[in-house]
């Protein structure tokens, strides 16, 4: 008998969705049988209900609990939500969840609970799944379960990866003990389905009943796919038995400028009867798409959660599992900096912030209200009083003119660029400024840097590099920029439409820094990881302006204003 003892929970914090962001093209997936082909019409099958706001409770897991069963690098990712209750013959607790680490050696792990609002006890077996089955397989690693119940047979299915290229299965009667099934999915039968693709990745798989009731093929599945161009998909694929699965010829969501440059971890969700497309994006939003019956005509990208983005949050949010009991909505998901990720819960919140990043659209420049510090940049000249600390002053060359600061590209860089500051005021507290710079050659860049010295600093800005205009947030620690070239989380390329001026913002949480970009001054979107802001004890801050090797061409960036968001008092003074 297991022996059951309860895991510890993260305390959690309000995580609240982000605003409307630039949206997306999709590929259709090739239609299912029974589905009209290419080129026959049909009218678009799915309509756009108002999403919901969900509120966090925190996380239901704690990673750095050194008790749990298997815990072999504290983080863990995609969760898998399954109704033991209306299944199992004698469950543990009326609702199971199984979740993975990420990184090797994975092991699928089980913790249950009597409500979804937990609490959550782990399973002592755990893992009930790991990455060697004697006589099967012996890989690195397998991760992202995901359960689904099969009437036919009376059984669980399990899916999970391991290794990244296949997706398997395994079968059980009590959603502890299993059997092993096979393959379901893997990156030959994608390269053979997709002709001209060259699959890398088969993974992080949610299968459930086909939509399309017409149809003979039972169940679908939707799965991750990387492919040799390093950009990760969703694909589609559909099975009679859950066990013979046929991937179709394109993907259902090709990720666009909305979510950065991968779309992961999807899930059919049904909301007011339009079933969406939820999946967790580069970005870090968990986005939501419409898409028909037949799961092949799919619309745009709507965000549905945007998490906080300091800590625990840390701007990251995925693999999304919905669920409507006795007229409660849960999303149960992974949030967190990647490999530093856990298992949270949220519920539907009517009365939940719909957009932290954006608390004041009737002004969102706070140009009706500033806060104390701000500077217009009004006159002919600097204000000596307020931006007092000079670096490099005697290759200053910037100027106050026209209602702006026009600051040169000076050749070299953070460690070598002239820079005007002022102090960094104390925690916690909101920058804002509108830069006027269209860099066309790499190395080009200007923005807003929180300084120690040339050594420790923090920057948001936007600048050039092979793939066009770009918005990046660089953490400078000890003479060495923060950068992540896999997952591209501290840049973000610059949408299409986006003109020569911008608006840069950051953020002192208090403990954390964060930074965001807007391309219109209206909506504010979130830009890279937080940086601690003990460990940076920044003194200064102010504007810059760089262009790296001397033969770059110099620009000229012009800063409009420097503001600070008003405190509450402001504001309420300012009304």
């Amino acid at each position: 008998m297991a022996v059951r003892t309860a895991g510890r929970a993260l305390a959690g914090a309000a995580l609240a969705l982000v605003a409307a962001l630039v949206p997306a093209t999709t590929q259709a997936a090739g239609p299912p049988p029974g589905a009209p082909g290419p080129g026959q019409d049909h009218p678009p099958r799915h309509r756009t209900a108002d999403l919901p706001v969900f509120t966090s409770t925190g996380a239901i897991v704690d990673p750095l609990d050194e008790t749990l069963p298997h815990n072999p690098n504290q983080e863990f990712i995609f969760p898998s939500v399954f109704h033991a209750g209306a299944h199992l013959a004698d469950p543990l607790g009326e609702w199971y969840v199984y979740y993975a680490p990420h990184d090797d050696p994975g092991g699928i792990n089980l913790m249950y609970a009597d409500s979804l609002d937990g609490p959550w006890t782990q399973y002592e077996g755990s893992p009930v799944v790991a990455n060697r089955w004697e006589g099967v397989y012996d890989v690195p690693h397998v991760s992202s379960p995901d359960a689904v119940w099969n009437p036919d047979e009376r059984r669980m299915y399990l899916y999970f990866h391991g290794d990244n290229r296949v997706t398997r299965y395994a079968t059980s009667t009590d959603g502890v003990t299993f059997e092993y099934g096979g393959e379901a999915v893997t990156t030959a039968m994608v390269d053979a389905a997709q002709p001209g693709r060259r699959a890398t990745e088969t993974s992080y798989a949610r299968v459930f009943p086909n939509p399309d009731r017409s149809s003979p093929q039972r169940w679908a599945m939707l799965f991750m796919t990387n492919y040799d161009t390093n950009v990760r998909h969703i694909n589609l694929a559909y099975s009679r038995d859950g066990r013979d699965w046929e991937v179709r010829p394109e993907p259902i969501v090709t990720p666009g400028p909305a979510e950065g440059v991968n779309v992961s971890a999807a899930d059919l969700w049904r909301w007011r009867g339009q079933d969406y497309v939820v999946y967790g994006s580069t970005v870090g939003t968990i986005f939501a798409r419409p898409v028909d019956r037949t799961l092949t005509d799919v619309g745009d990208p709507e965000p549905l959660f945007v998490p906080n983005p300091a800590p625990p949050e840390a701007g990251r949010a995925s693999s999304p599992q919905i669920v409507t009991h006795r007229g409660r909505t849960h999303m149960v998901y992974e949030y967190g900096e990647r490999s530093h990720t856990t298992v949270g819960h949220a519920v539907l919140d009517p009365d939940g912030v719909r957009d932290p990043l954006n608390t004041h659209p009737e002004d969102p420049l706070y140009a009706q209200c500033t806060g104390a510090g701000s500077d217009e940049l009004d006159g002919d000249a600097l204000d000596r009083s307020v931006w007092s600390t000079s670096v490099r002053g005697d290759l200053d060359r910037s100027v106050v003119a026209d209602g702006a600061w026009h600051l040169p590209t000076y050749p070299g860089n953070s460690t070598s660029a002239p820079l005007v500051l002022r102090p960094a005021p104390g925690g916690p507290w909101q920058v804002t400024t509108q830069l006027t710079l269209d860099p066309e050659v790499n190395f080009q860049q200007a923005g807003l840097i929180l300084r120690r010295d040339d050594a420790t600093s923090l920057r948001v800005d936007v600048s050039h590099v092979d793939a066009g205009k770009r918005f990046d947030f660089v953490w400078r620690r000890d003479g060495v920029d923060r950068n992540d070239a896999w997952t591209a989380e501290d840049s973000a390329l610059a949408p299409p439409e986006t003109g020569d001026t911008v608006w840069l913002r950051m953020t002192h949480h208090g403990e954390w820094l964060t930074a965001s970009y807007s391309i219109d001054g209206v909506t504010f979107r979130n830009l890279g990881r937080a940086a601690p802001a003990d460990e940076l004890a920044a003194t200064d801050l102010g504007p810059f302006a760089y262009r790296g090797p001397e033969a770059t061409p110099e620009l000229t960036a012009s800063f409009d204003w420097v503001r600070f968001t008003p405190t509450a008092e402001e504001l309420a003074t300012c009304s």
